[in-house]
């Protein structure tokens, strides 16, 4: 089982590293395609299951986290689907997504994020993204520079750093192999233990807990096993990221904004959000949807400007 001390390094790199409409919000489909409706998106064999709302010329678009998926981000559907155009994606071997590949690195689940984005033909694209999804739509944004106008991050790059010393990386592979070994009750324990607040309602951990213990296996194990060296990639992305990086961390660990001004060529804001765990989506998601919608705004103006 875990070891307390191996929960700090695993949680930087997940951090470095789900959605449905509400009864009120029409949900449209994609652009269509013939009398099949939405178009099927596909990357390279493997279909990306994904949920399409609203209508505009901004469009945001949420990536899940480790272990989840876009239902996570249902609490935002009546703030943002009634006022820009929202896409949702399960990541290949989450939710309802394929898991008919081999390759579990960041670098791939970019470019399924790129994929949606030139199939759907979305327009001026912010990406948001949970967690892991950090680094995925980090990777989608270095790819697709002229679709993208900005990138915000939750609870996420709170620990950047091009590497890890070798005690945490011993740790961490001590963790990918209990996770090899029993999946469901490591990556369960790991939940419990290390990604929510005291004040993080019972409901919502129970939630979190079981999408872990029920993820699958190998995907969710090679998606972690494969972050391991991934910090050098990550901060050099981060220096040729051309938008500002806005992200909205819950202040009950620490954000580390000297590595990011050192990193960030573009620049960053942390927009802190008080008392949640590691999901202020679903702990607090009026807060959450007031400082997202701040973010926007800023990345909007921003744009305006350029």
């Amino acid at each position: 089982m875990f070891m307390k001390t191996h929960f700090i390094p695993i949680l930087a790199l997940i951090a470095g590293l789900a959605f449905s409409c509400q009864p009120g919000v029409q949900e449209q489909q994609a652009p269509p395609q013939g009398k099949l409706g939405a178009p099927l998106i596909e990357n390279d064999g493997v279909k990306i299951d994904y949920r399409y709302c609203g209508q505009g010329d901004t469009t945001l678009l949420f990536v899940h986290g480790w272990c989840i998926n876009k239902e996570y981000w249902e609490p935002q559907l009546d703030e943002f689907c009634t006022k820009y155009r929202v896409v949702a994606v399960d990541l290949p071997g989450f939710g309802h997504s394929d898991d008919n590949r081999d390759d579990w690195r960041v670098e791939k689940f970019g470019e399924d994020i790129t994929r949606v984005i030139d199939v759907l033909g979305l327009p001026h694209v912010i990406l948001i993204g949970h967690s892991m999804g950090g680094d995925v739509v980090l990777e989608a944004a270095i790819q697709r520079p002229e679709k993208v106008i900005g990138l915000i991050g939750v609870d996420n790059f709170k620990d950047v750093r091009a590497a890890y010393t070798p005690e945490e990386e011993q740790g961490f592979e001590e963790v990918v192999a209990e996770l090899k070994a029993d999946f469901p009750g490591t990556a369960a324990a790991y939940a419990e233990t290390a990604l929510f607040h005291p004040s993080t309602d019972s409901l919502v951990k129970q939630r979190v807990i079981d999408d872990f213990r029920n993820a699958r296996h190998a995907p969710a194990t090679a998606a972690i096993e494969n972050l391991v060296h991934y910090g050098k990639r990550e901060t050099e992305l981060l220096q040729q990221l051309g938008v500002k990086l806005y992200l909205i961390n819950s202040d009950a660990t620490p954000t580390d904004e000297h590595a990011l001004t050192r990193y960030c060529r573009a620049g960053h804001e942390v927009l802190p959000i008080h008392a949640t765990g590691h999901y202020p989506m679903i702990e607090k998601p009026e807060a959450f949807n007031g400082l997202l919608q701040t973010a926007i705004h800023k990345i909007t103006h921003d744009t305006q400007r350029r």
